[in-house]
């Protein structure tokens, strides 16, 4: 299990070494800032969809050890999802504070983005054992907005290639997001008949 998490962080960090090369070596394309905008916030969206498949690959594969590396998952989603707004913070805004709450105001994808980005940042700031055991049962409750991040994230995805015109990859992660949600149901079903039948 020690290889496979190694391997899997290999894995998360790949990306960001070659989003990072890419910068220092002036590398990101004719529109560096839009690179490095849709990289960080693609791949916090992908991350973000690869933690909430961990409870259904487990229960499919039947493999409680892989429930191990879900807070790791979890703490890189926000590490994308971190990068992704202090570029945009930098980028559009010059690290003001007032003009992004401005900004979020005026327009509804930064605004849904800003307020996914804050559940993202509670769930990893309480992720540890101490926070477990500080909330009790309300850490389950708290973290269960893993689901309203990843469904503001969508609408986030979708509301800017509005602007676009562009669809397919909203569309893509949605019905990607939408499938793990009705996979993880059935599971759970199957579980409480299972259950019941004991």
């Amino acid at each position: 299990m020690a290889l496979f998490r190694i391997l899997l962080w290999a894995l998360c960090a790949a990306p960001m070494v070659d989003l990072a090369w890419r910068t220092v070596t002036v590398d990101l394309g004719p529109n560096p800032q839009e690179t490095l905008l849709r990289g960080t916030g693609t791949w916090c969206l992908v991350m973000l969809l690869v933690t909430l498949g961990v409870t259904p690959a487990r229960r499919i594969l039947d493999w409680g050890e892989l429930l191990v590396v879900r807070r790791m998952l979890g703490l890189w989603t926000f590490a994308w999802a971190l990068i992704h707004m202090l570029c945009f913070w930098a980028f559009e805004h010059d690290f003001v504070w007032l003009a992004l709450l401005a900004d979020g105001l005026k327009r509804p994808f930064v605004s849904v983005g800003i307020i996914g980005f804050v559940i993202l940042a509670a769930l990893a700031v309480t992720s540890h054992k101490r926070a477990m055991r500080v909330l009790g049962s309300r850490w389950k409750k708290l973290h269960r907005l893993i689901y309203v991040a990843a469904v503001l994230a969508c609408i986030h995805f979708i509301l800017h290639r509005a602007g676009k015109n562009n669809f397919v990859d909203p569309a893509i992660a949605s019905v990607v997001f939408v499938g793990l949600m009705l996979l993880r149901t059935r599971l759970m079903s199957r579980r409480v008949v299972d259950i019941q039948k004991v």
